[in-house]
């Protein structure tokens, strides 16, 4: 048997994504892996992104590996090498700041219209028509299907399962960054064999839904019972993963969710699910108001990293008791307010023209130097290397080699392919001197990996000194790339100066 101690270097401790990175790892060898957290006297096998973190690994918790098998050496070597060297990374990135409770901008001291304060925990303001939210209780909705047997239920669990996998694998290949990242570790978790097991158990339940209510409560408890509420949070992971079995068990796959035709406010009696917010996702959801217990979750995560204003209350009874209408929401401030009078009003519309500055001061981010159009380029390290060297041409990367590095380094953990033959590779490095915007549209398309054909390559690349603003333009930009009118006008553009007009105007409209 081979071993290896080490302390836990992730700041947020074993939760699902850097679990499945372990987990990853692990399974590469026969040998069996087990993780012991001595700090806590607990283990789990590596294999299992369940039983990682079940383990209840915090900070700075004293660990050990237990290599045991006929490829214990190399593995040993390997995940040593892993634990050293790469997985602090495999968390840190993603974190999300939570802000303190702030207080009420001095011009809306004059409004006379109801406001609530909380944690602004993606900032951003919006003025949108609210509607409400009710979160689903798997229990509640078992209620409204017949009476099955259990063999019918294992069956009905069985493809449901399977359903839910592979739709699942199809949205990964829809997304990037963030969001690709936080969905494959949700990915890892429904493919774990401790989460069919559970749902496979008999749990002495009247019919499917209720059986599967059960076993999400089994498999959330780890969760609930760790010390850290950073860990206790992603119990909502498990909630998602529940919720969308539930689906392909009713056939609805919003679950009742709405579906948004025009500008709206998101106002949610409970925290909703990583995979509620990316159902909801559009340009026509303009903000999020959910209760207080997912500030650190996924859910606020990709809040973030989508560009959604999200405000995290108390309790949201209030904004349900207030009903329906027009709400202002300023989460970068921690407030929402219902039925905005005229200083409201104005105080929104500042804001507004307070962004658009930003946008209009950045000529560097979306300057026609940085656009190449109609390239004749063979294949994408071509592309990578041409968007690189311009960086250093221009005056905005230290190095072009160490540019081109940190952008391979990102694509390395997942392909930043975005499907609609659009790629949009990034990094926030050292080498980059100032944070720029590069396009580059091929004259025919290549193979970015995986088989998926590209024609728009959109390369972000940030300064390690990087301001929240401009990191708000880049996610807002990854956002609007989802929608066909936006890269229609990429592609139609006939000049450099004509993509930096679509750009800026594009990032104003959507903030």
């Amino acid at each position: 048997m081979q071993t290896f101690l080490f302390r836990c270097p992730l700041v947020n401790g074993l939760h699902a994504r850097p679990a499945s990175a372990l987990e990853r790892q692990a399974s590469r060898f026969v040998s069996a892996v087990t993780l012991v957290n001595q700090t806590k006297s607990r283990q789990g096998d590596a294999k299992s992104v369940l039983a990682l973190v079940g383990a209840d690994v915090a900070a700075g918790d004293e660990c050990q590996l237990l290599i045991e098998g006929p490829d214990e050496q190399a593995a040993w070597q390997a995940l040593g090498y892993f634990i050293e060297h790469e997985f602090a990374q495999s968390d840190s990135p993603l974190a999300a700041a939570v802000e303190e409770e702030q207080p009420l901008p001095v011009f809306l001291s004059r409004s006379a219209s109801p406001v609530w304060q909380g944690k602004g925990v993606s900032p951003g303001a919006a003025l949108a028509k609210a509607v409400f939210v009710e979160q689903i209780d798997l229990n509640v909705l078992a209620l409204r299907h017949d009476e099955e047997p259990f063999p019918l239920q294992q069956q009905r669990l069985i493809v449901a399962l399977q359903a839910a996998r592979q739709r699942l694998r199809e949205e990964i290949g829809q997304q990037a960054g963030e969001a690709a990242q936080i969905l494959d570790a949700q990915s890892q978790l429904l493919d774990d064999e401790t989460v069919a097991d559970c749902l496979l158990d008999e749990h002495d339940a009247r019919n499917t839904l209720a059986a599967l209510a059960k076993a999400v409560d089994v498999l959330r408890e780890p969760f609930r019972q760790s010390d850290s509420e950073y860990l206790r949070q992603r119990e909502l992971d498990v909630f998602d993963l529940g919720l969308r079995i539930a689906a392909e068990l009713t056939g609805d796959l919003r679950l009742g969710l709405p579906q948004l035709d025009e500008d709206t406010l998101v106002i949610s009696d409970g925290v909703l699910t990583p995979g509620q917010l990316l159902m909801l996702q559009g340009p026509s959801l303009r903000g999020i108001v959910m209760p207080t217990g997912g500030e650190t979750s996924h859910t606020a995560i990709l809040a973030c990293a989508l560009s959604t204003p999200l405000l995290c209350l108390a309790s949201t009874k209030p904004l349900f008791a207030a009903g329906e209408g027009t709400y202002l929401l300023g989460a970068g401030h921690g407030f929402v307010l219902a039925r905005p009078d005229d200083v409201a009003l104005r105080w929104y519309e500042l804001e507004c023209k307070k962004f658009a500055a930003v946008v209009a001061s950045e000529e560097g981010m979306f300057s026609p130097a940085l656009v190449f159009l109609d390239e004749k380029l063979h294949d994408k390290h071509e592309v990578i290397k041409r968007l690189t060297d311009n960086l250093e041409v221009q005056g905005r990367a230290l190095s072009a080699t160490l540019a081109e590095q940190a952008i391979w380094q990102r694509e390395a953990v997942f392909t930043t392919a975005l499907g609609f033959s659009i790629a949009i590779p990034h990094c926030k490095s050292a080498a980059i001197s100032r944070s720029s915007i590069s396009v580059l549209r091929l004259a025919d398309p290549l193979d970015w990996g995986g088989d998926v054909a590209v024609q728009l390559v959109i390369m972000l690349t940030l300064s390690e000194q990087e301001q929240t603003q401009h990191m708000r333009i880049f996610s807002v930009l990854a956002r609007r790339l989802m929608h066909e009118s936006f890269r229609e006008k990429l592609l139609a553009a006939a000049t450099a100066q004509a993509v930096v007009d679509v750009l800026r105007e594009e990032v104003i409209i959507l903030s």
